[in-house]
């Protein structure tokens, strides 16, 4: 049998290089001394939860993970999961995966070595705000390496505007250009993307330059961007307004909005247009408050792909908190979650294999 530790040393400097989620660079890691010694590991959050990136505010991280169940236990669902993990202090904080709301309260000690887990996605916040991020909409943010000891962060400005900031500077710098608001942000495949209110989607270089890759998809009322199976896709949320008579409450009516569809688009760059994709096979897309990413139907232990889950707090007109809910994109019905038990499982509270051992 093969002796792993042995694996030469240049190899393995290869093999962490291509290891950016901090989950499997620890893992990485934790195999022998060997691996420990030999890796290049890039993650600005392998040992840290958080950074301080100047003396008002600092960067927070968190791990968008699927947890398998043990291989004994293999009728069991998987769980979606939100992690902020402090490796000096061996503690996480669990969050709902789709949401901003509070950490779950540790009711049970989770240790990730224990079983095989997927790392979907990450999650960037600022903290500590003060006068120079209270510009800044509370949107995703999302991290890019610049060089061998900076990193770049990209978001949209209050102004609707995109910000970008490097580590190591003093302050943000906000790009003028702007036809129309960006609804959201990007990183993939090593480069920014933005896309504004219209579907107009640009590169943004480190420079601050911009470059149009497609032009723009109108119809819907917000644009979300989300990596799916090696593309880049752009859904494009349609809501509805509705009223609601208060007398109890004597304000008179009350509008609000509820989801009434999605359309799913492809970037073709090459030809600088979106492409819509009718049927997404066995994908699923998921759209949280801070974050969007994709798992396959196999992966998440769902009878079907084709679906995206999206936060709605008042889905039917009833408010609840934290709601979800699954669009089906072959016939364009809207399920609240409790009314997808296959999906419903993936999310808090844990399953019992998780919590039993």
């Amino acid at each position: 049998m093969a002796d792993w530790s042995e694996l030469p040393k240049d190899l393995l400097y290869v093999i962490s290089q291509r290891l950016q989620s901090p989950l499997y660079l620890l893992h990485f890691r934790s195999v022998c001394s060997s691996w420990r010694s030999s890796g290049s590991f890039s993650s600005p959050f392998l040992f840290s939860h958080s950074i301080t990136l100047t003396p008002t505010f600092s960067l927070s991280h968190r791990s968008l993970l699927l947890l398998k169940p043990p291989s004994a236990e293999p009728h069991h669902r998987p769980w979606l999961v939100k992690i902020s993990h402090d490796p000096r202090a061996r503690t996480a904080r669990l969050f709902h995966a789709l949401s901003r709301s509070k950490p779950k309260p540790p009711r049970f000690a989770l240790d990730l070595r224990r079983f095989p887990a997927l790392d979907l996605g990450h999650e960037f916040r600022l903290s500590n705000a003060c006068s120079s991020v209270d510009s800044l909409y509370d949107e995703k943010l999302v991290l890019l390496p610049a060089d061998r000891d900076r990193f770049a962060l990209l978001t949209i400005h209050v102004s609707g505007k995109l910000a970008l900031f490097f580590r190591g500077d003093s302050a943000w710098t906000i790009i003028p250009e702007m036809p129309t608001p960006y609804d959201d942000v990007c990183a993939f495949r090593d480069t920014f993307y933005a896309v504004d209110g219209n579907g107009r989607t640009v590169t943004v270089g480190f420079d601050g330059a911009l470059r149009v890759v497609a032009e723009c998809v109108f119809g819907g009322d917000k644009k979300f961007l989300v990596e799916c199976d090696g593309a880049l896709m752009m859904v494009d949320l349609h809501l509805s307004t509705d009223y609601e008579y208060l007398e109890e409450e004597d304000i008179g009516y009350m509008g609000w909005e509820r989801t009434v569809k999605f359309d799913v688009f492809r970037l073709e760059e090459e030809v600088g247009r979106w492409v819509e994709v009718a049927n997404l096979g066995e994908w699923v897309l998921f759209l949280g408050d801070d974050c969007a990413f994709s798992a396959s139907a196999k992966d998440l232990g769902v009878e079907r792909g084709n679906c995206v889950v999206f936060r709605d707090d008042r889905l039917g007109g009833v408010r609840v908190a934290n709601g979800v809910g699954v669009y089906d994109l072959g016939d364009g019905r809207i399920s609240p979650l409790w009314e997808c038990p296959s999906f419903s499982e993936l999310f808090w509270p844990p399953p019992v294999w998780v919590r039993s051992r």
